[in-house]
């Protein structure tokens, strides 16, 4: 029994399988069939795994027959879940195979919703969950993906960060590994191109797929890309397709792709992202290789493939194609790369790969033409720009630093590009080689290896010489450009500062033949080694390594001692001067390198040694001692190569030679002799070489025994002085110059006089010249001359004469500074020489008297002379003076004459005079510094502190500094005790607030400038004898003490004033007297910004000098400093104190800790806001800085760290309330417009996170103040806009257009930004998320709330249209970018924007009207419908014109702004929209008409709507209102002649649109009105439901006949032509009876000649609108007529037939013609036509003959019986028509030439004499006499073809 179990069982299968094969065979219907397979088809398809083999083959018999249904119907839906359910639970392959079969063919036949559900569990279950998968899953996922391509066409994805969206995820429930394949199967149909073979080979399963869908690729990139967007992917996955799109052709792909970049965080540091992007570029195409190139560019980590970055340059350089816009881009972004690469992960680059990289450059640069681009490429810009790139590139990878760099490679690379730059004439190109060999050149390392020196050295030289068309010795290429720059450039920055032959190089440079001043430039700076130092401290680590200076042996050899052509350069000036001047300061650097004195590597080396050896008397001993050590090899070719300079007339070159001979020791003049000599000689007659020159000649000539001869020589030469002029009058000037100079110096060299008659006859000539010369420059000579004989020579000789001294002291008082300096001498002579006391004191008081001349200048020599009559070459202003190697200690110092002299000038330091006081103090200060040393004046410091302390006080800015320095001189030559004293004083006077006046009050003591108290009588008040004069005329003795504290107070600033001058800083800061004196600090702290720069430069001198670590002063200080500071700023009296302190606020701040000042900070803002409209413009200028320093202190903070750190949130909680209550509180306008200022620009840096707790308040502020920040000249336009050629609506654009711009408006977006923002949790998602709120929610609602409240409140507050536009911007800005947040508040909003929608302006209307649309997106369905009411309430019960143009706004705008939401209520919204759109105003009509235009697919999509549509017309057809009725009226035309009926109308619809049909015709004619009467005779024939309806027959023949009848001239054809085609439609109603009499009689009127207007002049009918009205009229008439005879043609109409025919033609027009020819034509076409049986008429064509020529033509195939029918009614036709033949020719025969009648009628009347014939005329005679005249003159050929066809026709038929 157990045996036979399994029989009954398959038995019994078999019969299932059987009798479901019958019930699927005997479905007869698609119904039926789809009702069992849903049932039954998964358990057939079990079966297919039966193991019986008829079983089996049965199920497999069965499935192929559902199979070939489901071909044959593709409207059978399968059960598709089933059907997966089954593949994945059975492995039976039979079972796979048709579950394949039927999942393919069922998929697509499921509607969308079932789509969408289905779609995740067949994802889920087709995409495989592993890498490795057989064929069968394969073709699974591929159908799976088929289906998704296919769902995502028609699925409206949620809207990203939706909870629909959030959802997805979990709905989907995809693993990682299935996301990342479909994500890499979505990359591959979005990169799939037909055209590449290698992908279509790829995948056998997924190409027939790819291929189906890339024809329709349009329509599903874009939900591919939405798709993608949504939660069911994670930023990895989406970053492939994402990056594929971003160049897709599908501009909404690409802009998707756009918004995925802005808001997914893609890791591009990421491995695996990286590798992916380097897949994707080996597949993709150009275009997508730009882009991909671009992102590898914000790669760090890609920088390190250095295999695939060689693979994509070798292909790119060398494989890929030169020509095409994108290969030119791609190459762009390539060299952009490569940029990249070498600044981010150079490293990886250096060495092989980095030179193989070069190499590859260099091929496609030499490709393109080397060094010169071929015509080719050179035509292109891109070309161009690419090879820039390419050369910038080699820079950029040459200059990475490797540890082992091949040098010699270095250098042939260099070598390369500076022929490149030589010889290519591209100015791009150029500068990018340039930029490339400064690359190299920065990166290049210390050049050790000679012989790599020895070739850089060569490549710079000989591109420094080299000019056009020299060949370079490398590449033999002919220069074009120089590089001389580059080659300068490079040599001091690769050679160091040691290396002579770059400094060769430099000296070359500053005369180069390029003439570009940078080329001089740079020679300049590698002479500098301030320069050089600088480099080596930033290239090295080491700070203490010391710049090794050339060693001035090789440097003299290099410059002077190389071949001929090199120092052929030497001709040029300033090669000389440069190579002498630097030789000479290395030379005086060597000699005090040993010692304090060296000068360091600073801005100004040449200027400090400069002063080194002319003011420092230690530094000229210790040069002239090295210099006697010195060979002469070194020295004799430098001053040969100065005198050479000298000789040709070079004064820097003549000034370094005289420096050198007189620091040389005697020993070596010798060498110089005969040069320096000859040198002398070609300058004696040049006046400004002559006075250097004779002391070169004096030098030289005092050597030899013959020195007295020589000068005797050159004074013989001197006393033609009296007669020589011009040139020979300066020569004479040079011979008296080198006397005097030959015979001093001699005398200097031996100790003695020369003799008696030498010096004498000399002296004699001299004073000779002096007295009696009258030429200045001579005179000049001879003081000259006699300061020296006096000073080097001292002779009784000449001496006391007084007429000398007198003319001498009167060239003093005109300022001559020659004749004061050779007075010291003289002055010291006749004291010496014991001259008389009379005379003595005499001269001494008239050269004291010299006082009263004003130049400072002046006074300055006369104090230098003084000192020198007192000390002789003691003096230290005689340092340079004496330039012969001799011993002056020989030359005593008059100790007596010193105290003279000092006793007067101290006793004029005191007096009253200005100008005596400020010429003694110069003096003074001379005599200190200059003599400062000898015990006389030592003595008496403490009578000079005394002196200079009181000329601090002094008004005088030059004797303020006078004092200044001196006491800084005191202070350095006195003991300690001196030193203490002078800093007490000094502090007492600094923070004292009383000063001493300098010197004592007297009348004429000057206390004021003048002008600066003014009187009215133009005078000024400016002594103390003033004062009191004007307080004696005023009464008021009070007066005297006022004034003279305003002086004692200008008296305390000047005082101050004169702090730091000439380092008086340095005194304080010695001393120790500060350390416990702490209210120094602020003093000293806010006198260093005082408004007066003497005292800020003063103050800022002390502050350097006193505190060393400012930091450590200010911060143990701080709190001192601030609030000194604060009060300064609040109960400053003075305005210099209130902008100090602002100023000194804004500094102290700066950098510094904000716990520091935290306590401060609300009244460091309440001060200067306080100030910012101080009454004084620079206080308010300090406040503004001080304000704009605590914003930027702000905004760094919130930049640094996102704006989290605790500095940045202090700072901001103090600012914001402050800045916010300045914009609030009625401060004046400046305030306001800075406190807005600095809002914005700390809303703009502010973090999100930051600026939340201040957003809501930010917001409304910001919002409101729109309309007071603009500009007031805008009312005056708006008023007067028609004087400058505006609108005001023009003008409002504008201004709207400017809000947007608005930095405020970027403000209010951040604000909202910050608002709206989700706050971050740091705890893991807790599966409770959504039901219980966290506290961080609860504050971001809270936050939102108050915002929201605010912005409400606004709207009741806002006033103007900047105000209100900007808010409407708000609501759109808070729809689009953040409706998650804002979609619970949308609702709330909608209903306030209505409230305020209409406004006088109509710019504000729309703005509302356009944020009313964007917030339809977010409103909920009730808002929806409360806004289409309340639009539609605007529109059809207002009276205003501009309501019912709003109404039409906001439909606009919900039509743009969120279209879903309109067509969800498109039945609402489209059935106003097509009323609106018929509006009379085309303003208003416009608005609606964009909306349905927009939104209706068709005309039959009126039939949708149809409903609603009459509806809303039959509620406001009988409005009171004229517009309304009017707009629906026209509708009604509209809607007849737009709708498209299969067919005829359903009763339904018949009725419906009859009662608005019938409402539309009521009435009085309009303007208009016959669009609706020309419509009606269509929906008379379509309506043919209502014709059974007695009544309404009946009504519509009334209304056909009233309208015809109405007078209204315009109207008037219209209707006659409608009531024509109402009698061709209705043929069921007899016309003729009961129009024709009426159309006759309207014949007979329009045609009466007394009621035509006949123009008086010629008797002719008027051309004018009566005239085109009567034609139109009669024209419609005659076809009218016509078309009613068609109907019925009964014999008693044909009398009035033929009068209205008759009446036609009396009026002659062509217009009228035609109209007789078609009426006429149309009557014979359709009396001939056969009617078929049981025809209601309603088909027949009313239009012309061709259709139913046409027509009839096509039933030629009919049946026998059916065609004899035909024949039959064709016959009775003929005859009915036979008594109308008359009535048609005669329309024929008028007018009897119808070849002189236009084309278009004898067309007409052509086409009516064929149709007569082709109907058969019982006398076709009459018709062939017409023809046969007109054939003859026709001269038309188709015309004449056509009136051929007729006669034919007729022939045939006789």
């Amino acid at each position: 029994m157990a045996t036979q179990q399994p029989a009954p069982d398959a038995e019994r299968e078999y019969k299932l399988i059987s009798q479901l094969e019958m019930r699927i065979a005997s479905a007869s219907t698609d119904e039926k069939l789809e009702t069992i397979l849903q049932k039954f088809l998964p358990a057939l398809l079990l079966k297919l795994a039966s193991p019986t083999p008829q079983n089996r083959n049965l199920a497999i018999k069965v499935c192929q027959y559902i199979n070939q249904r489901l071909k044959i119907n593709p409207s059978i839906k399968l059960p598709v879940a089933a059907l997966v359910k089954t593949f994945r639970e059975n492995d039976n392959a039979f079972v796979k195979r048709f579950c394949l079969v039927f999942i393919e063919q069922g998929l697509p036949r499921l509607e969308l919703d079932q789509g969408v559900e289905i779609l995740p569990g067949v994802l889920q279950f087709a995409i495989p969950g592993s890498e490795t998968f057989d064929a069968t899953d394969r073709k699974m996922w591929a159908i799976a993906f088929d289906f998704l391509l296919e769902v995502l066409r028609k699925w409206k994805i949620p809207e990203r960060g939706s909870k629909e969206d959030l959802a997805l995820s979990g709905t989907f429930s995809l693993s990682a590994t299935q996301t990342d394949l479909l994500v890499s199967r979505l990359g591959d149909f979005l990169l799939y191109d037909p055209k590449d073979s290698v992908a279509r080979a790829r995948d056998e399963d997924f190409q027939p797929v790819i291929e189906k869908n890339f024809r329709r690729r349009s329509e599903v990139v874009l939900p591919i890309a939405k798709f993608l967007f949504s939660s069911i992917f994670n930023d990895r996955q989406r970053f492939i397709p994402a990056t594929i799109m971003s160049v897709d052709p599908n501009a909404s792909a690409a802009n998707m792709s756009d918004i995925m970049f802005k808001q997914c965080d893609f890791d591009l540091e990421s491995e695996s992202t990286v590798d992916l992007l380097f897949s994707l570029y080996r597949r993709s195409k150009p275009k997508l290789q730009t882009r991909i190139l671009g992102l590898l560019s914000r790669s760090q980590n890609s920088t390190k493939r250095t295999t695939e970055i060689m693979d994509i340059v070798e292909k790119q350089l060398t494989q890929a194609p030169n020509a095409g816009l994108e290969a030119a881009k791609l190459r762009a972004a390539l060299f952009s790369y490569l940029t990249w690469t070498v600044r981010v992960g150079g490293q990886h680059l250096a060495g092989e790969i980095s030179h193989r990289i070069q190499g590859l450059l260099k091929e496609y640069i030499e490709m393109q033409g080397w060094p010169t681009m071929n015509s080719d490429y050179a035509s292109t810009a891109s070309e161009v720009e690419l090879r820039s790139k390419a050369y910038e590139s080699i820079g950029l990878l040459a200059g990475i630093k490797a540890e082992h760099t091949d040098n010699n490679r270095t250098v042939d690379l260099i070598t390369w590009l500076f022929t490149s730059l030589r010889c290519d004439t591209t100015r791009e190109i150029r500068s990018s080689i340039e930029e490339s060999i400064g690359r190299i050149m920065n990166a290049l390392p210390s050049v050790g290896d000679d012989s790599i020196a020895r070739r850089l050295k060569d490549l710079f030289l000989w591109n420094v010489l080299a000019v056009p068309g020299k060949e370079d010795p490398v590449y033999f290429f002919p220069t074009v450009n120089s590089t001389t720059y580059p080659a300068v450039r490079f040599a001091n920055k690769c050679l160091p500062f040691n290396d002579v032959d770059a400094r060769f190089i430099d000296v070359l440079a500053l005369a180069s033949a390029s003439g570009r001043r940078e080329v001089a430039e740079e020679g300049a700076r590698g002479l500098d080694p301030y320069w050089h130092a600088s480099n080596l401290r930033l290239t090295t680590s080491s700070d203490n390594r010391r710049l090794e200076l050339p060693k001035l042996d090789a440097l003299v050899e290099r410059f002077f001692k190389s071949a001929t052509t090199q120092r052929s350069y030497y001709a040029d000036a300033t090669v000389v001067v440069a190579a002498v001047t630097f030789c000479r300061n290395i030379l005086h650097c060597e000699a005090l390198q040993e010692t304090e004195l060296v000068p360091e590597e600073s801005t100004d080396w040449k200027r400090s040694i400069d002063a080194l050896v002319n003011n420092d008397q230690d530094a000229r001993q210790r040069i002239r001692s090295y210099l006697k050590t010195l060979s002469g090899d070194i020295l004799l070719p430098l001053v040969h190569a100065a005198l050479d300079g000298a000789t040709k007339g070079v004064g820097e070159c003549l000034d370094l030679s005289l420096e050198l001979l007189s620091l040389a020791p005697s020993g070596l003049l010798s060498h110089f002799k005969d040069a320096g000599l000859e040198a002398a000689a070609h300058l004696a007659g040049n006046a400004g070489l002559q006075l250097r020159a004779a002391r070169v000649f004096g030098i030289l000539a005092s050597l030899g025994e013959d020195a007295e001869d020589v000068a005797k020589a050159e004074l013989n030469e001197a006393k033609r002085w009296r007669t020589a002029v011009g040139e020979e009058l300066v020569k004479i000037q040079g011979h008296l110059l080198r006397a005097c100079f030959c015979l001093t110096r001699r005398s200097l060299r031996l100790k003695q006089q020369p003799s008696d008659d030498t010096l004498r006859t000399t002296v004699q000539a001299v004073l000779e010249i002096v007295k009696t010369s009258s030429d200045r420059s001579v005179k000049d000579t001879a003081y000259r001359s006699l300061r020296q004989l006096f000073l080097c020579a001292p002779t009784d000789e000449g001496c006391d004469d007084e007429e000398m001294l007198t003319q001498l002291i009167a060239d003093s008082k005109k300022e001559s500074e020659t004749a004061v300096s050779a007075a010291g001498p003289v002055l010291g002579i006749l004291h010496a020489r014991g001259t008389s006391s009379l005379r003595f004191e005499s001269f001494l008081d008239r050269l004291l008297g010299l006082h009263e001349v004003k130049r400072a200048e002046f006074h300055f020599t006369l104090g230098e002379t003084l000192a020198v009559a007192c000390a002789g070459f003691r003096s230290l202003s005689t340092l340079t003076e004496l330039d012969v190697d001799t011993d002056v200690s020989g030359f005593d110092v008059d100790g007596q004459l010193l105290t003279t002299v000092l006793d007067k000038v101290l006793e004029n330091c005191n007096t009253t005079k200005p100008s005596l006081r400020k010429a003694a103090a110069i003096w003074l200060l001379c005599i200190v510094q200059y003599c400062g040393e000898l015990p006389a004046v030592m003595g008496r410091l403490r009578e000079c502190q005394a002196a200079f302390a009181k000329l601090l006080n002094d008004r005088d800015e030059i004797v303020q500094e006078t004092g200044s320095r001196g006491l800084s001189l005191v202070y350095e030559r006195g003991d300690k005790e001196l030193r203490d004293d002078l800093v007490r004083d000094l502090v007492q006077s600094f923070t004292g607030s009383n000063a001493k006046m300098s010197g004592t009050v007297n009348e004429e003591t000057q206390l004021f400038e003048p002008g600066a108290l003014p009187t009215e009588n133009g005078q000024s008040v400016t002594t103390y004898k003033d004062i009191v004069r004007l307080a004696t005329e005023m009464g008021d003795p009070s007066l005297v003490y006022r004034f003279m504290n305003l002086a004692s107070n200008n008296a305390i600033w000047s005082s101050r004033a004169a702090f730091g001058r000439f380092g008086l800083g340095r005194v304080l800061a010695d001393s120790t007297y500060l350390t416990e004196n702490k209210k120094f600090y602020p003093k000293l702290f806010r006198y260093r910004f005082d408004p007066n720069p003497n005292v800020q430069r003063s103050m800022n001198e002390i502050w350097r000098a006193l505190v060393k670590d400012p930091n450590v002063v200010i911060t143990e200080n701080f709190d001192l400093i601030m609030e000194d500071l604060l009060q300064s700023v609040v109960s400053g009296k003075e305005w210099r104190a209130r902008e100090a302190s602002c100023a000194a606020i804004s500094d102290l701040v700066q950098g510094r800790d904000v716990d520091i000042f935290e306590k401060y900070l609300d009244e460091i803002w309440k001060v200067a806001f306080r100030v910012l409209d101080d009454v004084k413009e620079t206080v308010r200028l300090a406040a503004m800085k001080l304000c704009r320093t605590l914003t930027s202190m702000l905004i760094r903070n919130l930049e640094i760290g996102e704006g989290n750190s605790k500095r940045s949130a202090t700072m901001l909680n103090h600012a914001m309330p402050f800045l916010l209550q300045q914009m609030d509180s009625g401060a004046a306008k400046e305030v306001q417009q800075y406190a807005i200022v600095t809002l914005l620009e700390v809303v703009k840096k502010c973090p999100p996170k930051s600026l939340r707790p201040f957003a809501p308040t930010i917001l409304e502020t910001l919002v409101l103040s729109l309309s007071s920040l603009e500009h007031e000249s805008i009312n005056y336009l708006h008023l007067n806009a028609d004087k400058y050629g505006l609108t005001a609506e023009k003008l409002d654009n504008m201004r709207v257009s400017s809000i947007n711009a608005s930095p405020v408006t970027e403000a209010i977006e951040e604000c909202l930004e910050s608002v709206t923002m989700t706050p971050e949790s740091n705890e893991d998602p807790d599966t409770m998320q959504g039901v219980v709120a966290s506290s961080s929610s609860q504050g971001h609602s809270a936050v939102m709330d108050d915002a929201m409240q605010r912005l409400a409140q606004a709207y009741r507050a806002a006033i103007g249209l900047p105000s209100k536009v900007g808010l409407s911007k708000v609501m759109t800005t808070l729809v689009v970018r953040h409706p998650t947040a804002f979609r619970p508040y949308a609702d709330k909003f909608s209903q306030l924007t209505r409230k305020h929608i209409l406004d006088r302006n109509s710019t504000i209307s729309v703005a509302f009207s356009t944020s009313l649309g964007y917030l339809m997106r977010l409103a909920s369905d009730k808002e929806v419908q409360a806004t289409n009411k309340y639009a539609q309430k605007l529109y059809f019960e207002s009276q205003e014109l501009s309501h019912r143009a709003v109404a039409g706004e906001i439909i606009q705008a919900i039509s743009k702004a969120a279209n879903d939401v309109f067509m969800k209520s498109a039945p609402t919204f489209l059935p106003f929209a097509f009323i609106g759109r018929r509006d009379t105003d085309e303003e208003v009509r416009e608005r609606f008409d964009i909306p349905w235009k927009e939104n209706i697919g068709g005309s039959r999509s009126i039939n949708l709507y149809l409903t609603e549509i009459v509806g809303l017309i039959s509620t406001h057809i009988g409005s009171p209102m004229w517009p309304v009725k009017q707009a629906c009226s026209l509708a009604v035309a509209e809607l007849v002649g737009s709708m498209e009926v299969q067919g005829k109308y359903p009763d339904s619809e018949a009725s419906l649109v009859w009662g608005v049909m019938q409402a539309a015709l009521e009435g009085k004619t309009w303007d208009g009105k016959e669009e609706i009467i020309k419509v009606y005779p269509k929906f008379v024939r379509e309506a043919q439901s209502l014709w059974s309806n007695g009544q309404a027959s009946q009504q519509m023949k009334k209304i056909a006949i009233r309208e015809a009848k109405r007078t209204n001239v315009s109207y008037r054809p219209h209707a006659i032509e409608a009531l024509g085609e109402f009698a061709v439609a209705r043929k069921d109603l007899d016309l003729d009876h009961e129009m024709l009499p009426y159309l006759v009689e309207l014949m007979e009127e329009l045609t009466d000649p007394d009621a035509m207007e006949v123009d008086e002049a010629n008797g002719e009918p008027l051309k004018n609108r009566e005239q085109i009205v009567l034609e139109a009229t009669v024209a419609a008439v005659v076809s009218c007529m016509f078309k009613i005879l068609s109907t019925h043609m009964q014999t008693e109409s044909l009398d009035s037939a033929m009068k209205i025919v008759q009446k036609a033609q009396t009026i002659r027009s062509s217009k009228l013609d035609i109209a007789l020819y078609d009426g006429a034509k149309f009557f014979v076409v359709n009396t001939s036509r056969p009617k078929s049986e049981g025809s209601d008429g309603g088909d027949d064509n009313v239009d012309g003959p061709d259709d139913t020529i046409n027509s009839a033509s096509g039933l030629a195939t009919a049946s026998a019986p059916r065609s004899s029918a035909r024949e039959g009614s064709e016959l009775d036709g003929r005859r009915a028509f036979e008594p109308f033949q008359p009535l048609v020719m005669a329309v024929l025969a008028c007018p009897p030439e119808p070849w002189r009648e236009p084309e278009r009628a004898r067309k007409s009347r052509a086409d009516l004499a064929l149709a007569m014939a082709q109907q058969g005329l019982r006398d076709p005679a009459a018709l062939a006499a017409i023809l046969d005249p007109w054939l003859v003159e026709e001269r038309s050929r188709p015309l004449r073809e056509e009136i051929g066809r007729a006669r034919d026709t007729l022939r045939r038929d006789q």
